[in-house]
């Protein structure tokens, strides 16, 4: 069925939403002063070697040194390592999965410090983390992947049909460079072998500029600077002839049109100007998908529900069965559940573009039968998402672990800061341990203090209203123990957690 992609422009910000079947199936946000560098090629200067890690650092302009893991640093003369890019949808990250293992050498006898070496930002900076680089480098046309330094010929896993595959991969045997590999996305399924020749021819001149650039600029420097959000969507996610895109805005319009008349040329008439009064994201229901994607609760038709947790080292999912009583059979009313979940849970993970450990705890099923069920309808709503998945069986905890290949940080951190008021905890000390904490102060700020000495308290007024009326009893004995009087003074404005106690 044709897909629709939608490409909304504000002053600060593009915003790109993939309609599939009537469903908002992918939301991209780039701050106009913040793209994406994912895909960039620099030439980078290394700073550190770290043997024990087999790594380095590499110097490239950002904020943070970059990380170079030993596989992913080119060896001229070495073995083919392999790409395993297949599946991954239509563009591999970067670097695909440049081989792993046992299999090399020393990162000393590769890299030394002050050493020049272009590499390519297979993962966006994430957290404290740096970029993470790869000296493999993958170059995406419309059809095509080139890879120049690795000896690889692929075709995407989408694409199914053996015959179909065979006569894809013949073409590649045709076409491959004199140097470097080829991956065959899903946009080419069906297309004949003269209508890949310019992809080929396009991105063997592109590389061959990106080298020249490469030696003569000073490191380190950016040297290759990868399309743009909007033009990058349309490049990747365009997977048939009758996929259409709407835009709403007159300059990315042109943008647009440019781009595919270079690349595209048949596709020009499927590309429309929204002129409608109403805001293009509303009508289609795609703010509402936004709003529910920084929730922390998703609610389930049934009236169950999941929650999302994310933290520095993995995602948590929990599913609960809420306001659903379900059927008079308890266990299949667990199973529906979970089933249901599990289609929310692949959904919401493909729309918050959510990677790396996830954790998924399902409402707990006693039958080893019905656990196959819902892992199998996991795996299979899983195989719809373009990005890579590795889900394990239900633990004997009823967990179920997984991994989702993650390239740039969650759409969810786009769409929500830290909360200023808990400090991005997600939670606020109780009142009592706020009071408890008060009266502990005032003993210590009172310890050894003269006669008739004032405490003063200065704190938010639902605390101070907790001292004064379950207190009570507690700053009585204090004023007697010290010889002192506390001073109970509200201040509203005073963050919640927030508290003085001040000796007069």
């Amino acid at each position: 069925m044709a897909r629709l992609l939608l490409v909304n422009r504000r002053p600060d910000q593009r915003r790109v939403a993939l309609i599939d079947n009537g469903v908002t199936t992918e939301l991209f946000f780039e701050r106009l002063r913040e793209r994406s560098i994912v895909g960039n090629i620099y030439a980078g200067r290394v700073v550190r070697v770290l043997r024990g890690m087999q790594a380095a650092f590499v110097e490239v302009g950002l904020q943070r040194t970059g990380f170079l893991f030993v596989g992913d640093v080119a060896r001229p003369d070495g073995p083919d390592l392999g790409v395993d890019a297949e599946g991954d949808g239509d563009v591999p990250p970067p670097g695909a999965e440049v081989g792993r293992g046992d299999r090399y050498p020393p990162i000393t006898e590769l890299l030394a410090q002050g050493q020049q070496v272009l590499v390519q930002v297979a993962k966006a900076p994430m957290g404290t983390k740096g970029a993470r680089l790869t000296t493999h480098i993958s170059l995406p046309g419309r059809h095509l992947v080139y890879m120049p330094t690795v000896d690889h010929l692929g075709v995407s896993r989408r694409i199914k049909d053996p015959v179909e595959r065979a006569r894809l991969k013949a073409i590649l045997e045709r076409l491959k460079p004199a140097v470097g590999g080829l991956i065959l996305r899903t946009a080419g399924e069906g297309l004949d072998e003269a209508e890949f020749k310019d992809d080929v021819a396009f991105l063997e001149q592109l590389w061959a500029d990106i080298q020249k650039r490469g030696q003569v600029v000073r490191p380190p420097e950016l040297v290759h600077e990868d399309v743009d959000l909007t033009l990058r969507s349309v490049r990747d996610l365009i997977q048939s002839e009758d996929d259409r895109v709407v835009v709403d805005d007159d300059a990315e319009l042109e943008r647009i049109v440019r781009f595919v008349q270079r690349f595209m040329p048949t596709f020009e008439a499927n590309i429309q100007r929204w002129d409608s009064a109403d805001p293009m994201f509303e009508r289609y229901g795609v703010e509402w998908e936004i709003t529910r994607a920084s929730r922390r609760k998703v609610w389930l038709k049934s009236g169950g529900y999941i929650l999302i947790d994310r933290t520095e080292a993995l995602t948590a999912i929990d599913v609960n069965t809420g306001r659903y009583v379900g059927k008079s059979n308890f266990e299949e009313t667990i199973v529906e559940i979970n089933l249901e979940a599990v289609r929310e849970i692949a959904y919401q993970l493909r729309l918050r573009d959510i990677g790396g450990i996830i954790v998924i705890d399902f409402i707990d099923m006693e039958l080893e039968a019905n656990q196959q069920r819902v892992t199998a309808a996991l795996a299979e709503e899983l195989a719809k998402d373009r990005a890579r998945t590795k889900v394990l069986p239900i633990s004997g905890l009823g967990l179920v672990e997984m991994t989702r290949k993650r390239v740039r940080n969650s759409i969810v951190q786009d769409l929500t800061e830290p909360c200023f008021y808990c400090e991005g905890k997600g939670y606020l000390q109780s009142l009592r341990v706020i009071a408890d904490s008060i009266i502990m102060n005032l003993h210590q700020s009172l310890r050894g203090a003269e006669t008739g000495t004032v405490a003063e308290v200065q704190a938010q007024s639902r605390i101070t209203e907790l001292l004064v009326e379950e207190y009570g009893d507690e700053l009585a004995k204090i004023e007697k123990a010290y010889g002192a009087r506390v001073d109970v003074v509200d201040k509203p404005a005073m963050h919640i957690e927030r508290f003085t106690v001040r000796v007069v």
